[in-house]
């Protein structure tokens, strides 16, 4: 396959004409050049269309997008109310369309790899995982749920179940040998875990360090008060999954909004990642991430969607979010000293997001990487200095025409 237009190598730079010639999944060679490209079929693309990464989501839910605007409940409140019937559902046989759906959705909006939860049900997890192997070859990091109280019997039993065996069924789910999924511990968060689950968790990263672990932190004040009620004994909550040896260069840390020092300097200490949410903390009105705070203790950082939170699906809204977010902090006069630029915030949702979740040949223009690739028409007016702030503020899957995951054509309405 030979890609050709203009390529978007660099988004603080202009794009250049070129082509990429792609073959068994990656880019094998690519050339800036404004010359007729190489007579190779198939030949997508042309003179002005826009070739660019495609968009990587750091933090998603798929059995959770159904519950899009389920407005009006702070975060502990709609987890009752609406996320955990929604995901019984998911459990009782749901998986398959549900996951289908999750993907069209994200691929509709340009999003070709994701990390994300699924739920506490081991079955369903694998039949997740080999409906979306089946649709689509997107690049995902993801993971069973585990939680053993503090919520409904349905979420909780199998890891109560595994407490009781000897020996225990593994807390993660098997290794996966397709290079396109990895797979995570997915302790849901420490107010449904007790501390020998979080424990165990953390002994699974011992016999299995090639695991990555995903988590929420400090997502909102209520939640904050929790924690301090359920583990008296820790500094803060941070700490919580510190002491079980669950911070390291492979944690994804959701939210972070609620944060005090000590826990940015332990975070920046063990090198996990920050992911920030800025829809979803919008819509529960949760509170307003501190960019500068993170910044400052050079922590590492990444962007998620949070669907069913997050309303938009769309990273290009998520980047959007981002500068928002700042702008109202430093409007406010909350501390809030940098704002993103458009190239920044599109950095994260591309090759900033691919770095964060170890995917080095990932969300970039490079040989070697993956082709997962967006062909865009764009109107030519945006052929400007304000290209990337157009395509964040003014983003819509129409402008896509062709997706290209790991080389091959990909279509939505297929899935």
């Amino acid at each position: 396959m030979l890609i050709h237009g203009l390529l978007l190598m660099d988004p603080d730079a202009p794009p250049a004409p070129g082509w990429i010639r792609v073959e068994s999944g990656r880019i094998v060679e690519f050339e800036l050049t404004g010359e007729a490209p190489p007579d190779i079929a198939p030949l997508i693309g042309g003179p002005g269309r826009l070739i660019i990464p495609g968009f990587i989501d750091a933090h998603t839910h798929p059995p959770q997008f159904d519950c899009i605007g389920c407005d009006g409940m702070p975060l502990l409140q709609w987890l009752e109310t609406v996320i955990y019937p929604a995901e019984t559902w998911w459990g009782r046989g749901a998986a398959r369309a549900l996951m289908r759906r999750a993907l069209r959705d994200m691929l509709l909006q340009g999003t070709v790899g994701f990390a994300g939860y699924l739920t506490s049900h081991a079955q369903s997890a694998h039949d997740a995982i080999a409906a979306a192997k089946n649709s689509t070859h997107m690049r995902m990091l993801v993971g069973r749920v585990a939680m053993d109280r503090g919520a409904p019997d349905s979420h909780i039993v199998e890891d109560q179940w595994r407490a009781q065996r000897t020996p225990r069924t593994h807390v993660a789910l098997p290794d996966d040998p397709d290079p396109r999924v990895d797979i995570s511990i997915n302790p849901r968060f420490a107010p449904t875990c007790s501390d020998e689950l979080l424990a165990e968790c953390g002994w699974a990263i011992e016999d299995r360090p090639d695991l990555w672990t995903q988590t929420h932190l400090a997502e909102s004040i209520a939640e904050c008060e929790l924690v301090r009620s359920l583990f008296p004994d820790h500094a803060h909550y941070t700490a919580v999954y510190d002491r079980s040896g669950l911070l390291n260069l492979r944690t994804l840390l959701a939210h972070c909004v609620h944060l005090v020092r000590e826990e940015w300097e332990l975070i920046a200490e063990r090198q996990s990642v920050v992911v920030h949410c800025p829809t979803a903390n919008l819509f529960l009105n949760s509170g307003l991430f501190d960019l500068d705070t993170a910044r400052s203790h050079d922590v590492r950082f990444a962007l998620g969607s949070d669907v069913g939170a997050g309303p938009d699906v769309a990273m290009p809204r998520v980047a959007r979010a981002m500068i928002e977010t700042a702008k109202t902090r430093k409007s406010m006069g909350a501390g809030g000293r940098h704002v993103p630029t458009p190239a920044e915030a599109f950095r994260c949702i591309t090759s900033g997001n691919a770095d964060a979740l170890g995917w080095s040949d990932c969300g970039r223009i490079a040989k070697g990487a993956w082709a997962d690739l967006l062909i865009l028409n764009i109107p030519e007016s945006w052929h400007d200095e304000h290209l990337i702030g157009r395509l964040l503020y003014a983003w819509s899957p129409t402008l896509i025409e062709h997706r290209v995951i790991a080389g091959s054509l990909a279509d939505p309405a297929t899935i």
